[in-house]
């Protein structure tokens, strides 16, 4: 009895004992942060909330019945008590104030058993003890740190120290100057750079670091933990394995990779990211490496070795030694009259298999690119040797030349390509039946062995009278073969797209691509004002070739003469505007074009055809600036202008003029205009003048800027024009003395082998003159990542020729690491022009990919 009575006194003090406020706030933190702040919730539309303005962000989500559970509740419950943030969401969704509470949506009531009752209980309370004792609590530790790390939370901000445990929810931000190194539960490790700030959150589907500023680098080898997701502005990066550099900027997020790979989510797109490659979303990064994402780190050196290593490796795979050219072909014969795409390369087994030789070599002499090729699937078990060996032994039987084509109608769901090549020796049906894979969808068809299905995804392979052909397309294989056994007309040969791509061939053919563009744009797409304005209407021809010398060609041929703006590339012709260049610059971009009144008159027209308002816009703007753009503006200048960066932070612009003291007032008129009508924020302009060396040296300020000026003067039939008085005379020494930019070794050395004395068009980069601002950097580490960038983005430059009825594009090798098919478009889905652009879906498929 007595211990029955020690029970129910203990029973009852348990019943009496009330926790105090503080406990319960605490259990109810607790309870709220493991059930709300998992990743098995999906990302909020807002960050934290911290009052009525956070609250009332939500309410257009709650409308839409697009918010969590977790912010529906917390939106719900706050507008019982807050009668202002109640009368937000009346007036968003009705129009109207109204002081009546959200309607806090209840599950529709109705009798349950109670064994049911019972189960729900037993479930939920199962499941509340796991998310309290089974979710992690602890993301992160601080490892290292150099400078400050602070904590920001709703009541202030905290330092952080090393060896700091961080809880689900923190936010960190360095200071200027600092960087810290996290250690994720997992064994993930987590740099973050100078001013930058993450949180960090650990749920049931794995672990999320939200970067709301700044760069972070991820190491996740040896990871432990399930997953880890990155968010990004509009980025969501899953990472599983590899090394990951993400940086979070006002205009968008960069994403790199040093060693694996990541698929970046936006939205409902995804694009991969392999090692060595830099995805910035809406960023241009055509002159930027994914080097320059890793430099700020402590290991920089080793991110740096690998990526270079890999950029290398591109470029020693680039110098390898190409198949001569071809100057005929008897494949054509065997082809429809409708080509409307034909695509020719060389065959490659040999290049292939010395390539495969210079990456072993490599991958022998860098432990690196040794550790990134070992975590690759396909280094595994020998797949990698086994499929070289395979291309190189199939190449063996062919001949010189492989040819891709297209026929029929463009915008038919039925355009299949045919691979053509012919057959120089015998046996290669008995090879492909020997070690075709079971389950490769490959069917070799012949007179005796007709094809046993209609199509799919079936490849079909026939070989007759020593010609192979491939294709996915039943109808396809028989019409060629048809032609083959001569038993239907070809035709090809006669086609207008044979006289082009045999003009490839009478040059010496390397790999080519040749478009019949009119045929495609006459199928699908309309003439618009637009495409007449930009000269499009009328085009005819695309032919992008690449020599063995690694010179590449994009040529665009019209239908006639060019027209719009597509004829304002003047014919190739002398630019003395390139003469204020110096062979210094990094970046260099120059034009001949033709009348500047032409294509101002025609820019104004356009302009007035989209928008029936631009005429009385241009007439209000012309009296208030007190100047007539296409009199005072464009007929004072001449026919070449040259922008450059001629050296670090030193812009240079040169346009040639014949009329300078018409274009002088025409200036001056418009600083008296403006400062006339400017308001308090607009500032005003100030002009000076400076006699420099028998010269007049003009700068421009703004009040608004005192310290900034852009400085010009006219000389030699040029306005010339720089950021400072000194970077003026530069520019002007540099043309009087003639140590020019087009006169430098290294530019020559970029021009390509053509017939044409000058170009209508060049653009050049050269980051070696880069190379002094590594040194500027007092970490070691950071010296070498930069050195090794320049030293491996060689100088680059495209020349451009405008002729009267095409427009050609020239490039030795790359530029910034692209190659023509690339800038031009005809890489990664992206169209060379609008014609393109607006094909059909099927069209595309064959053309772009």
């Amino acid at each position: 009895m007595s211990n029955q009575r020690e029970l129910d006194e203990a029973l009852a003090k348990a019943r009496n004992d009330q926790p105090s406020d503080e406990v319960v706030k605490d259990a109810a933190g607790r309870v709220f942060r493991n059930l709300f702040d998992s990743n098995f919730i999906a990302a909020e539309p807002t960050g934290k909330i911290r009052g009525c303005a956070d609250i009332r962000a939500l309410i257009p989500a709650y409308l839409n019945h697009s918010l969590s559970p977790a912010r529906l509740s917390l939106l719900e419950d706050h507008t019982l008590t807050c009668l202002e943030c109640r009368h937000a969401v009346q007036q968003a969704r009705h129009g109207e104030p109204s002081l009546r509470p959200i309607p806090v949506r209840r599950p529709h009531r109705r009798t349950v058993p109670v064994i049911a009752w019972a189960t729900a209980a037993s479930l939920a309370l199962g499941i509340g003890l796991g998310l309290y004792f089974g979710q992690p609590t602890v993301s992160a530790t601080v490892a290292s740190m150099q400078g400050s790390l602070y904590k920001v939370t709703d009541i202030g901000v905290s330092l952080v120290e090393v060896g700091a445990v961080l809880k689900n929810t923190d936010e960190l931000r360095t200071a200027k100057g600092s960087h810290a190194i996290l250690r994720l539960a997992g064994g993930t490790m987590v740099e973050i750079a100078e001013r930058s700030e993450v949180g960090i959150s650990g749920g049931w589907r794995g672990t999320s670091l939200n970067l709301s500023r700044g760069q972070m680098i991820l190491d996740t080898h040896d990871q432990k933990q399930k997953s880890l997701y990155v968010n990004s502005g509009n980025m969501t990066v899953p990472v599983t394995n590899g090394i990951v550099a993400v940086d979070h900027g006002t205009k968008d997020s960069r994403v790199a990779v040093a060693k694996g790979s990541v698929d970046v989510s936006i939205g409902q797109s995804t694009h991969h990211v392999s090692a060595g490659q830099l995805y910035g979303g809406q960023l241009r990064l055509a002159n930027y490496s994914a080097s320059s994402e890793f430099a700020w780190s402590e290991n920089s050196t080793a991110y740096a070795d690998l990526l270079n290593q890999l950029t290398g490796l591109q470029k020693d795979i680039q110098a390898l030694p190409t198949p001569g050219l071809r100057y005929a072909s008897n494949i054509p014969a065997y082809l429809p009259a409708d080509t409307f795409l034909y695509a020719a390369i060389p065959n490659l087994g040999p290049t292939i298999a010395d390539a495969k030789k210079l990456f072993d070599a490599r991958l022998a002499e860098s432990a690196a690119l040794r550790e990134w090729w070992q975590q690759k699937s396909i280094s595994k078990n020998g797949e990698f040797d086994k499929i070289v060996d395979q291309i190189s032994s199939i190449s063996s039987y062919l001949g010189n030349e492989i040819v891709i084509s297209v026929s029929g109608d463009p915008t038919g769901p039925k355009t299949s390509p045919v691979f053509v090549a012919e057959i120089k020796q015998p046996g290669l049906a008995e090879y492909l039946q020997a070690n075709l894979p079971a389950g490769s969808h490959v069917q070799i068809v012949s007179a005796a062995s007709p094809a046993s299905t209609a199509g799919g995804d079936t490849l079909f392979i026939q070989m007759d009278n020593n010609i192979l052909v491939a294709t996915p397309s039943l109808a396809q294989l028989n019409l060629v073969e048809g032609v083959i056994q001569k038993t239907t007309p070809g035709n090809f040969t006669a086609a207008p797209l044979f006289a082009r791509v045999n003009k490839v061939y009478q040059n010496g053919a390397g790999s080519f691509l040749a478009a019949n563009l009119e045929q495609i744009t006459a199928k699908s797409v309309t003439s618009s004002k637009a495409a007449i304005s930009a000269g499009l209407d009328n085009v005819q021809y695309l032919v992008l070739e690449r020599k063995g010398d690694g010179e590449m060609r994009a040529s665009v041929s019209f239908n006639g003469a060019r027209q719009g703006v597509a004829s304002w590339l003047a014919a190739p012709g002398p630019a003395g505007s390139l003469n204020f260049v110096s062979p210094d610059a990094n970046f260099a971009a120059s034009m001949v074009m033709k009348n500047p009144q032409v294509m101002m008159n025609e820019l104004l027209g356009m302009a007035s055809a989209n928008n029936p308002n631009f005429t009385q816009q241009l007439n209000d703007f012309q009296a208030k600036a007190g100047v007539n753009l296409v009199n005072d503006v464009a007929a004072p200048l001449g026919n070449d202008v040259t922008l450059a960066m001629d050296g670090p932070l030193n812009p240079v612009l040169a346009i040639e003029v014949f009329d300078a003291n018409h274009l002088e007032q025409t200036l001056k008129v418009f600083i008296d205009k403006f400062n006339q009508q400017s308001t308090g924020k607009m500032g005003t302009l100030t002009q000076t003048s400076t006699p420099v060396n028998g010269l007049t040296f003009y700068s421009i300020s703004s009040s608004n800027s005192p310290n900034f000026a852009a400085w010009y003067t006219f000389v030699d039939g040029y306005l010339v024009a720089a950021s400072s008085q000194g970077n003026l005379l530069h520019a002007i020494q540099t043309e009087q003395t003639g140590h020019t930019l087009a006169s430098s070794p290294t530019f020559r050395a970029q021009l390509p082998a053509d017939n044409y004395a000058n170009f209508s068009a060049m653009l050049y980069t050269n980051l070696a003159s880069l190379g002094s601002l590594a040194k500027q950097f007092s970490n070691t580490a950071k010296q070498n990542a930069l050195s090794g960038i320049i030293a491996n983005s060689g100088p680059g430059l495209i020349c451009v020729y405008g002729e009267a009825d095409r427009i050609t594009a020239a490039t030795k090798g790359s530029f910034l690491g692209f190659d023509l098919a690339t800038l031009v478009g005809l890489q990664q889905g992206k169209p060379l022009h609008t014609m393109i652009a607006n094909a059909p879906p099927s069209v595309k498929k064959e053309i772009l990919n």
